[in-house]
């Protein structure tokens, strides 16, 4: 009898003890379940978007807010936290970003490129190469106005030459050509002279490609689209494309997204209002004039400051009808946004 109670007890021991033990393997492994979904919700509530790699000039102004922007599950923008880099000396550089909010909490860290000051002269070349244009067109006009002059000498010297009698027959003819040759000469230098006086005109039809004209300043543009258009637009004073359709057209029905600095190129954007008119040259210099039909202030996901409106399809998506969109920053965080329809 107590051999047979012994394995009774022994053997009721080892079950509860298999069941404990299944009961601890059970437990942890719900556990680490359960940590890993909230580890995957968590590492989707917030993130930074931006490339890995950002190239810039030196001396350039470098905002990480211009290139990176950290997001929260609903969209929201989260604010962004980095550390300082020194944008005037070459070389690479470690930045690192962080966001958070009271959910989550992201980091990263990217490499920023600085190259030496080249590409900001090339504005000023071609800047300096225009006025060197102007002497050729009124050393054309002071050679047309020597060549007017000259001929009407030739034809007023001419014209009294007296001969004796003796001779007038046969130089009668030589007298009549240089008289023909005076009057044709006469008669073609005002038509030559019309081009001259009729060039404003021209220069009015005929405009300088790739420039945004408004409030009576010209500013320059390149076609770039969201892959470099932050890059060229920190590289000199120009504007650029990024959304919408990258190649800026007056005839293909729809929008274009430029961005530009301010302060900086754009400016000048903050004295347009509702009605205003903007002329926008193609890259053939084709002109098309929009009018502007609304302005609002957005945060950096798009959304209205005001109102909360999301406001990101309408800024950098191509549809809408023959349009543009320009953009310039009013702080880090907020952008001011300028709709004007052709």
């Amino acid at each position: 009898m107590n051999s047979s109670m012994r394995k009774r007890f022994i053997f009721s021991d080892v079950i509860v003890c298999l069941f404990f033990l299944a009961s601890l393997i059970i437990f942890s492994t719900i556990s680490d379940a359960q940590s890993q979904s909230r580890k995957v919700t968590h590492e989707r509530q917030v993130r930074i978007y931006g490339e890995d790699k950002v190239t810039i000039n030196a001396n350039d102004s470098f905002n990480p807010n211009q290139y990176y922007k950290a997001v929260g599950d609903d969209h929201h923008p989260v604010k962004l936290n980095y550390t300082n880099i020194n944008t005037s000396k070459p070389g690479r550089y470690a930045l690192t970003l962080s966001a958070k909010n009271k959910q989550d909490y992201d980091k990263r860290t990217v490499l920023i490129i600085i190259e030496e000051e080249k590409s900001v002269q090339k504005p000023q070349v071609e800047k300096e190469a225009q006025p060197n244009q102007t002497p050729a067109s009124s050393s054309k006009e002071t050679s047309q106005e020597t060549a007017k002059s000259s001929a009407t000498q030739s034809s007023v010297t001419s014209a009294p030459i007296e001969t004796p009698q003796s001779e007038e027959k046969s130089q009668e003819p030589l007298q009549q050509e240089p008289v023909e040759i005076a009057q044709e000469t006469l008669q073609v230098t005002p038509e030559a002279a019309k081009p001259t006086n009729e060039a404003p005109p021209q220069q009015k039809s005929v405009q300088q490609p790739n420039q945004i004209a408004l409030l009576g300043t010209s500013i320059p543009y390149q076609n770039a689209g969201q892959g470099n258009g932050q890059e060229i637009i920190n590289s000199g004073s120009v504007a650029a494309t990024w959304g919408g359709n990258p190649i800026q057209s007056g005839t293909d029905n729809q929008n274009t997204h430029f961005i530009g600095h301010n302060p900086g190129v754009f400016s000048s954007i903050f004295s347009l209002s509702a009605g205003s008119p903007i002329i926008v040259t193609d890259s053939l210099g084709n002109a098309t004039t929009y009018i502007v039909n609304s302005i609002i202030q957005v945060d950096d996901s798009g959304r209205d400051i005001h109102s909360g409106q999301d406001n990101w399809d309408q800024i950098t998506s191509a549809g809408g009808g023959e349009r543009i969109t320009l953009q310039t920053c009013i702080t880090d965080t907020v952008n001011l946004i300028v709709f004007a329809q052709a």
